[in-house]
């Protein structure tokens, strides 16, 4: 019977799975497949798996929960396995492997901070700290300046707008980083020009929310800090 795994925990962690359902449109009972030291908590994979909103909230549901009373390794939405064996034997193979990403992420939670810049704010800033932005930005406005003028200005105001956030970046992820075990550096995507992900002790989470929150507040109109969490180390595994 193919089954779909969420997570890897030790072997005597109390899993909360009693009653406790997974993915799919008629979710299956979830439980433990264990070796000596490590367990894998799993259901009855659905007939047709497809990353619907309701079962990556549902997969997500499930790594809270048992993070929520110890270590778990986070696996990948769409984890599947044959059978039971194949996950014994899986499990048996990466015991050590296992066992040491469990202490790493022991009583720590992950959270996720992006950093956004609103594009009228930062046009303004490159003007400001740009003579050469702001001599080719009064050429283009007054109707003197050339075609040449106009892509030169786009040159300047894009370059312009790149440092000022990496800069961002640079001062955001220096007063964050000390508070974080481990981070991890996700790529900037459209407008989100930081992407960190932060390993924060568990009973630390509270704190480093509020943290965050005054990094916001400092850094004034037109930037903005997205945060997401606690969730699971889905970064640190």
């Amino acid at each position: 019977m193919p089954l779909y795994l969420y997570a890897i925990t030790d072997a005597d962690h109390p899993l909360p799975v009693d009653g406790a359902t997974g993915i799919g449109a008629s979710p299956a009972p979830l439980r433990a497949v264990r070796t000596a030291r490590v367990a894998a908590v799993v259901s009855q994979a659905p007939a047709q798996l497809r990353a619907k909103r309701r079962d990556l909230i549902a997969h997500q549901n499930v790594l809270l929960m048992l993070g929520a009373a110890g270590a778990v390794v986070p696996l990948r939405f769409g984890t599947l396995a044959p059978d039971d064996g194949a996950v014994r034997r899986a499990l048996a193979d990466q015991e050590s492997l296992f066992t040491d990403r469990l202490r790493e992420v022991e009583d720590r939670v992950e959270f996720n901070v992006k950093a956004l810049q609103d594009e009228d704010t930062a046009l303004r800033d490159v003007l400001r700290d740009s003579a050469e932005a702001r001599r080719l930005s009064a050429l283009t406005r007054d109707g003197a300046g050339t075609h040449d003028d106009q892509v030169s200005l786009g040159t300047v105001v894009a370059a312009g707008v790149e440092a000022l956030q990496e800069q961002h970046a640079r001062d955001i992820a220096r007063r964050l980083e000390p508070l974080a075990h481990r981070v991890a550096a996700g790529d900037p995507t459209g407008e989100v020009f930081l992407n960190l992900s932060l390993l924060i002790e568990r009973g630390q989470a509270d704190a480093f929310a509020a943290s965050v929150g005054q990094v916001a507040e400092s850094l004034g109109h037109g930037l903005e800090l997205r945060v997401t969490g606690p969730l699971p180390p889905y970064s640190f595994v």
